[in-house]
């Protein structure tokens, strides 16, 4: 029979914590270095990431519990994003990555990292437009799309190579926020 809450993952608790959320921390700064270079996240990197969830969960919790905690961690994470996949808005590297990170979370740290993480990757957004096409041509966009939010889909020229997102950067912000400072949300 699984509890209805899990415990809530806090890598500042002990000096093992720290060292765990040291660890998780570097995967997730790996991946979207990666992601930001060469716009994948090498499944090797994913796949060890979800391995230590599970184990993170095992040495943190009874070994029942700390499985059953990953395994619902990855399925969330996995749900929250694959219909974004589907519909051509993520890459499948993204949700992977995402999912793998989930299995060292609480369930509902894992919903948490996705509302941090979608405010991150409109950050981002916003960045790479002012990046790519300046302030004054972001901003008269923006404010006509107040009127118009059918503008806003229509796609401005993109330099050549860096026509997606690294969202896996902003899924890494979320992600570390809620490990981190997992009580950041509810004081809010």
């Amino acid at each position: 029979m699984l509890p209805t809450s899990f415990p809530v993952t806090d890598f500042a608790g002990s000096v093992t914590s720290a060292i765990a959320g040291a660890c998780y921390v570097g995967f997730l700064a790996v991946a979207s270095l990666s992601d930001v270079r060469h716009r994948r996240i090498p499944n090797v990197l994913v796949g060890l990431l979800a391995l230590l969830g599970f184990g993170y969960g095992i040495l943190s919790l009874p070994a029942g519990l700390g499985v059953s905690r990953a395994l619902i961690g990855l399925g969330i994470g996995f749900g929250l994003w694959i219909p974004f996949y589907a519909l051509g808005m993520l890459g499948a590297g993204d949700v992977k990555l995402f999912a793998a990170a989930c299995c060292w979370l609480a369930p509902s740290q894992a919903f948490e990292a996705a509302f941090i993480s979608a405010l991150a990757g409109g950050v981002l957004s916003l960045i790479g437009l002012v990046l790519a096409h300046g302030v004054g041509l972001t901003s008269f966009r923006l404010a006509h799309a107040l009127r118009d939010p059918k503008l806003i889909s229509t796609p401005l020229p993109v330099p050549a190579g860096r026509a997606t997102l690294p969202y896996g950067l902003a899924m890494a912000i979320g992600l570390t926020v809620v490990a981190w400072f997992p009580r950041m949300l509810r004081m809010i």
